[in-house]
């Protein structure tokens, strides 16, 4: 099984890293082939500003790309900025929702995840399930969103900056739960 997980904020220090490093953690524990797309190298243009070159795509951007295309679980992370998704992962979402992108939304499961460092996360995985799920559609795609959310509260007192966990509390079972729910969804449909 191939994992990828888009860590959805460029942001310098973020916690969302964070989430990705304990996410790709317990997918290799179990021999899983994962790979975080880290976007603290993001520079998709703004949606609105100058065209991606498609035959001549930056390191991130073919990193995204490919990793995204090749995985079977797709793990999309994003930060809770005033109740929103990060604004790089909305600019992602416009420029990768044409017909050519049609494979990035076909044969996969998609599972979100809300980072805060206190109480939050809940709005931004209703969103991106929300327009994965229309993408999915739209395109033509035979892929889920996953049923089951994941809100990362007080991300920094639950994990170090590698993804590991710094105390014995319920995130460790809740997130480790989770990550089985993901890869028992993705093993039915790959059947």
């Amino acid at each position: 099984m191939k994992v990828a997980l888009l860590s959805g904020t460029s942001r310098k220090g973020n916690n969302t890293i964070r989430v990705a490093k304990a996410l790709k953690n317990i997918h290799e524990k179990h021999g899983h082939d994962t790979h975080i797309v880290d976007f603290r190298a993001y520079d998709l243009p703004f949606f609105n500003g100058n065209p991606i070159d498609a035959d001549n795509p930056t390191s991130f951007q073919k990193e995204l790309l490919d990793t995204w295309r090749d995985a079977d679980l797709v793990y999309i992370l994003s930060p809770e900025y005033n109740w929103l998704i990060s604004p790089e992962l909305a600019n992602m979402t416009n420029h990768y929702s044409g017909n050519n992108h049609k494979y990035l939304y076909d044969n996969k499961v998609f599972a979100f995840v809300g980072v805060s460092s206190g109480i939050g996360g809940r709005l931004p995985t209703m969103q991106l399930s929300s327009v994965l799920e229309k993408l999915i559609f739209y395109l033509g795609g035979q892929s889920v969103c996953s049923p089951n959310k994941f809100e990362s509260h007080y991300t920094p007192l639950e994990l170090d900056e590698e993804g590991n966990y710094i105390k014995e509390s319920g995130f460790k079972g809740r997130l480790e739960s989770f990550a089985t729910y993901n890869t028992n969804l993705i093993l039915r449909f790959k059947q």
